[in-house]
């Protein structure tokens, strides 16, 4: 008996971290529009003194949003860890439209805010 309490409070616990981890309907609306944001705008990404076009920059975008989904409780998480800088070298992501550069994170955010309003 006790290890069957053992075991299922073992698996109520997995359980509550997984359901934990996921993100909420409204935050993966965010997270899908920025995404969106990125893959359809004209302007140019920089990551690692390399261009990329948005719909390249989403693929790696995506995969360290998969890599992160664990600790990604809010759409700032995202931002924060899958779009803003490069974990191996440090260097921030940036962003160029029309003549203008600024960091892809603060960009995101100007979007994110320009989306909840």
């Amino acid at each position: 008996m006790a290890k069957l309490a053992s075991l299922l409070f073992i698996v109520c616990l997995l359980l509550s971290n997984s359901l934990y981890s996921v993100v909420s309907d409204n935050t993966q609306d965010e997270i899908n529009y920025l995404i969106s944001h990125i893959e359809s705008s004209k302007c140019i990404f920089n990551r690692n003194g390399t261009d990329y076009k948005g719909s390249k920059v989403v693929s790696h975008i995506k995969k360290k949003y998969d890599y992160f989904n664990e600790d990604i409780k809010i759409t700032e998480d995202f931002i924060a860890l899958s779009a803003t800088k490069s974990e191996i070298s440090g260097k921030k992501y940036t962003v160029r439209c029309d003549d203008e550069t600024e960091e892809l994170g603060k960009w995101l955010l100007d979007a994110l805010a320009k989306f909840r309003n």
